[in-house]
């Protein structure tokens, strides 16, 4: 049913865009009526067929659909897209994740809260798609059936009653056959039957085409009027008619539930005729255009359209009047050439093919900037609070110009950097804060400030706010002439520990720094890195890089140019989705939050990973992941499982089950805990959907988004390609 339902939409979108196209051609075919040739008249209505049958077509920038689009304010024909505005978020610390969360957001006093999933017990191996859905592909189905039962009934029929006609012998009969072909270039023998087939001549056979004609019919008409009908069933064999006839039937069983589709099969079949006489006209000359038309009338007065069977191949009823009088119309007014193909109809044909054989490009959402300096303009909503793995970023960020030790101990490394602005405020306070790591995992903190730091927010304040933090000051230092004033810092646990610790202060070229070391450094290694401070150098730029940072915000275009590079791959980037889904935050991460890492150099596997937020609904996050590594999608193949990490390092597997969204292969876990059986009973489920592009894994989970969403966002994460880093 899953299948049925899918096939059953891309039906839906795909006769939408050809009646869309068809309404196009129909003006245009109006507007120079008398411009372009029947021939090309018809020739335009296959674009129809194509938009109908191809079930992948090519994206374009000038397709008619990406105007469609444009004009409807972003909104897509067959995937429509929202903007919304989201509120700020702000990150006061660096994130850190436990291994087998998939859904985090930043907490105050850098700590991390778990984000639960919707619980949905729709979501399981039964179809998404609605009832009614359903209901309308199982109908479209059964009338698609009938229809194509019926046309190879047809066929069937035609095939075997020509073994119960009888072939004309007739001397004049083949004579006239003969020579017909030879003016027509067909080498084959086209045999000529008779019978109680039809009350009029036609031709059969896609691959073995032969001719009825009743023995009434060509006994009744003279040599020329015979070698006009001849003429006729040859020109639609030379123009394949017979197999564009079954490919038109073949679309008409697909889309019978669109009436449009059946006025375009009726007015394509229209001009085939109109195409078919001119094209004999063309062969036979202008000189027998008007035996012809007299021909025409002549048959037209003995053949009534009422026929002992009917004929899906629906070129065959061309003898209403209305159309009678359009061919009637054609022959008259005909001119030597007037068929033939023009360079600049050709021109304009293919321009046509070109604006609608081709769907509306989907590119990401993002866009890069032509010009170099606006790589800084931030991605998402403006935040006092910018975090980022490198020196060279943070001085970027900071706004005015700062001083780095350049001598650290051996121990101590450079873990990140936060940067903070807050503009608003009097005067102005901004800062940049790094962060050293030392060998039992204490921090070191070093901060420059625009604001000398006050004692009040030196103080350690309790949950309840209560300060249980009390301060007194040491000696003061001296470091190359800096007078370094020492404070000392000792706070009370709850359980009545006590900590203590020593805050490093001094200004230097109206900037004030400080230090805070937790105990980690004696005042002997302290001096010596406050006696090293200079300006930033490339040595210290390339010093002042964690690659092994566990989350790296990515904050603006420069941010993802440089760490697409470190993924390996470029990724799928969108701002925006449907339903109203903007992206608040992005950053980059390890495979201990995408799948269980299987081995260590799975774990050092780097994924992207963004945050997708409904102001209107505040409770749902959609976050979206990519990592390159095909693997996981080959293993869910075989395993129907996908293995995560729990908060303690087990690994837990969950079974997938696979779908089709919009054409693509897509895996869908059933519903689970975030931590497996370690997690609260009142914590809902979370719903995880993967694929496989190439060889990059994408992956996005839900937190409380409806079920039909679910796939509705699937959708649009399939269609939406990689970002261009190139542009």
């Amino acid at each position: 049913m899953e299948l049925l339902c899918q096939v059953f939409l891309w039906m839906c979108y795909a006769s939408l865009g050809a009646s869309l196209v068809a309404i196009l051609l129909v003006a245009i075919k109006k507007g120079v009526r008398q411009a372009i040739s029947w021939r090309m008249h018809h020739l335009l209505w296959f674009i129809v067929l194509a938009r109908l049958l191809i079930p992948v077509l090519p994206e374009s920038s000038f397709s008619l659909f990406t105007w469609i689009s444009w004009a409807s304010n972003g909104i897509s024909v067959t995937q429509p897209l929202f903007t919304s505005i989201e509120p700020e978020v702000t990150q006061t610390g660096p994130r850190v994740i436990p291994a087998n969360i998939d859904l985090v957001e930043q907490g105050e006093n850098d700590g991390v809260m778990q984000v639960e999933a919707v619980e949905d017990d729709k979501m399981g191996a039964a179809s998404t798609h609605a009832a009614y859905i359903q209901i309308l592909a199982v109908v479209w189905l059964i009338g698609v059936v009938i229809l194509l039962a019926r046309l190879f009934a047809y066929l069937y029929n035609m095939h075997t009653k020509e073994r119960f006609l009888m072939r004309v012998t007739d001397e004049r009969v083949t004579t006239i056959m003969n020579a017909c072909r030879v003016r027509f270039g067909v080498k084959r023998q086209i045999p000529v039957y008779t019978g109680t087939l039809a009350k009029g001549p036609l031709i059969s056979g896609i691959f073995s085409p032969w001719v009825y004609c009743p023995r009434e019919v060509y006994q009744s008409l003279s040599d020329a009027e015979l070698y006009h009908v001849f003429a006729h069933e040859l020109a639609h064999h030379k123009r394949k008619d017979l197999l564009w006839s079954f490919i038109g039937s073949i679309a008409l069983a697909i889309h019978w539930m669109n009436p449009l589709v059946w006025v375009w099969i009726r007015k394509m079949k229209a001009d085939m005729e109109l195409a078919c006489d001119e094209y004999v006209l063309e062969i036979l000359g202008e000189k027998e255009a008007i035996p012809y038309g007299m021909t025409l009338l002549s048959f037209a007065r003995q053949i009534s359209e009422k026929r002992p069977m009917p004929y899906p191949l629906y070129f065959h009823h061309s003898h209403h009047i209305d159309q009678m009088k359009r061919r009637i119309q054609m022959i008259s007014t005909f001119k030597k050439g007037s068929a033939k193909l023009s360079a600049v109809a050709i021109v304009c044909g293919l321009v046509i093919s070109a604006v609608t054989l081709t769907n509306a490009a989907e590119p990401s959402t993002l866009q890069m900037p032509v010009k170099q300096d606006e790589k800084m303009r931030p991605l998402f909503g403006g935040t006092p609070v910018k975090g980022t793995n490198r020196l060279e970023k943070a001085e970027k960020l900071a706004g005015f110009p700062f001083k780095v030790p350049s001598y650290l101990p051996r121990e101590v490394t450079y873990q990140n950097t936060n940067i903070y602005r807050f503009e608003e405020s009097e005067p102005s306070d901004n800062g940049v804060v790094h962060y050293f790591r030392g060998p039992d995992a204490r921090l070191l903190k070093i901060e420059t400030s625009t604001v000398e730091r006050t004692q009040e927010s030196l103080q350690v304040r309790s949950e309840d706010g209560s300060i249980i933090s009390t301060l007194s000051a040491e000696e003061d230092l001296s470091a190359n002439g800096k007078t370094v004033k020492v404070i000392k810092r000792k706070t009370t646990s709850g359980d009545g520990s006590v900590d203590q610790d020593l805050l490093y202060f001094w200004s230097e070229e109206g900037l004030y720094y400080f230090i805070e070391g937790y105990g980690l450094l004696e005042n002997e290694e302290i001096v010596k890195i406050i006696e090293s401070f200079q300006a930033p150098n490339e040595e210290l730029r390339k010093r002042y890089v964690n690659y092994d940072l566990l989350n790296n915000d990515i904050l603006d275009l420069e941010d993802l140019e440089y760490f697409s590079k470190m993924i390996g791959f470029a990724p799928v980037f969108p701002l925006n989705l449907p339903s109203g889904y903007k992206a608040t935050e992005a950053y980059v991460n390890k495979k201990l939050n995408f799948s269980y890492p299987e081995n260590e150099e799975d774990k050092h596997k780097r994924t992207i990973h963004i945050m997708f937020k409904n102001p209107d609904k505040p409770k749902t996050i959609v976050l979206f992941a990519q990592i390159k590594d095909k693997s996981i999608v080959e293993n869910m193949r075989k395993t129907k499982k996908i293995p995560f990490e729990r908060i303690d390092g087990v690994k837990f597997e969950v079974p997938v089950t696979t779908l089709n969204i919009s054409g693509q292969e897509v895996f869908r876990t059933e519903p689970y805990k975030i931590d497996d059986t370690l997690s609260s009973p009142t914590e809902k489920d979370n719903h995880t959907y993967f694929w496989l592009k190439e060889d990059v894994c994408y992956k996005v989970t839900f937190k409380e988004v409806e079920a039909e969403v679910q796939q509705q966002l699937v959708a649009a994460l399939v269609k939406e390609k990689p970002i261009d880093l190139k542009k």
